[in-house]
């Protein structure tokens, strides 16, 4: 990596550390760039504002996850194996839902409309990701779709209790979303 994206990427993570622990509206290019060990002039000569380095985080962020997982299911993984994945995700990782919270809150109050495109991306691709296997098993396009927004709901949701309340049972709540999903599914066989 040459020296200018190397600095881009260490703006980038210092951006998503400060967005995350402060929030948008708290943060300021110049915390940024004392996170990044950089000064506030060469945060804006790689981003002109604050909402395109927003913007660029959350591009790599989703970079960073499609990456992750490309290439590695090669046939369907059991519902259990995909909750299990997914939970723990609010246990491992916090700061992943807690910059998608983030971004979720600028998104609704977004007026310009530019965050809140970002917003349906974001939930689009989760969408789009469950429906596709949800699809196979289940034959129907708009039921597998729906099932899949009530699904990313649980998931965010129960993060967001997780995050907030330390003592949610989250191995619970996933055995029972699980029942819930299966008994679903097991219906729709008959």
């Amino acid at each position: 990596m040459d020296k200018k994206m190397n600095k881009r990427k260490r703006l980038i993570d210092a951006a998503y550390k400060v967005l995350v622990k402060k929030g948008y509206l708290n943060s300021s290019i110049k915390d940024i760039a004392n996170e990044a060990q950089m000064t506030p002039g060469l945060v804006h000569y790689y981003f002109k504002s604050k909402e395109e380095l927003l913007l660029s985080v959350q591009q790599e962020i989703q970079a960073n996850y499609h990456t992750k997982y490309k290439g590695k299911i090669e046939e369907l993984p059991s519902l259990k194996d995909t909750l299990l994945e997914i939970k723990s995700r609010s246990t491992d990782n916090p700061d992943w839902y807690r910059w998608r919270y983030e971004i979720y809150s600028l998104g609704i109050k977004d007026t310009d409309g530019n965050l809140e495109n970002q917003v349906q991306s974001v939930l689009k691709g989760g969408r789009d990701s469950l429906s596709a296997p949800l699809q196979q098993v289940i034959g129907d396009e708009k039921e597998a779709s729906a099932l899949a927004s009530i699904m990313l709901a649980c998931f965010d949701g129960l993060a967001l209790q997780k995050i907030v309340d330390s003592d949610v049972d989250m191995d619970q709540a996933y055995e029972v979303l699980q029942e819930m999903i299966e008994l679903y599914l097991s219906r729709k066989k008959d």
